[in-house]
């Protein structure tokens, strides 16, 4: 008897386990997934896809971008650094849609070599960033 009643209590821990693993929704596919509205909208649109290194203690030049960038993180932490807001902080592995129009730049403040691909869509005629004034 006490066989019988260990055998069923077994198979509802084991039930109950599987019954949670199910229920739990599978993860997400997606390293980045963000609506936005500033996605341009033309008849023709060019897509760019460039790979970057910033060794550490570098940083990029002030730009702005005049449509949206994503930027994916293969190896280091990117840090991006705004004018007037807290810095953004991107992990290897992790991705961050860069704002339009907006003052900032790449900066690696790790140890390692930071290496990342940026990611846009936009008119052929139109520049994928441009400088900005350092002050």
């Amino acid at each position: 008897m006490k066989s019988i009643v260990l055998g069923i209590a077994c198979a509802c821990v084991a039930l109950s386990a599987q019954a949670q693993q199910q229920s739990s929704p599978p993860p997400s596919p997606f390293v980045l997934k963000e609506v936005t509205s500033n996605f341009p909208k033309a008849d023709r649109l060019e897509a760019r896809v460039e790979t970057a290194t910033l060794e550490p203690g570098k940083f990029g030049g002030w730009h702005t971008h005049p449509t949206p960038v994503v930027v994916y993180v293969i190896e280091g932490t990117l840090t991006v650094e705004i004018k007037g807001k807290d810095p953004i902080v991107t992990k290897a592995g992790e991705a961050y849609l860069e704002p339009i129009n907006t003052v900032m730049r790449a900066t690696n403040k790790g140890q390692t070599p930071l290496k990342f691909v940026a990611f846009q869509v936009s008119p052929p005629e139109v520049p994928d960033s441009q400088p900005a004034p350092e002050n």
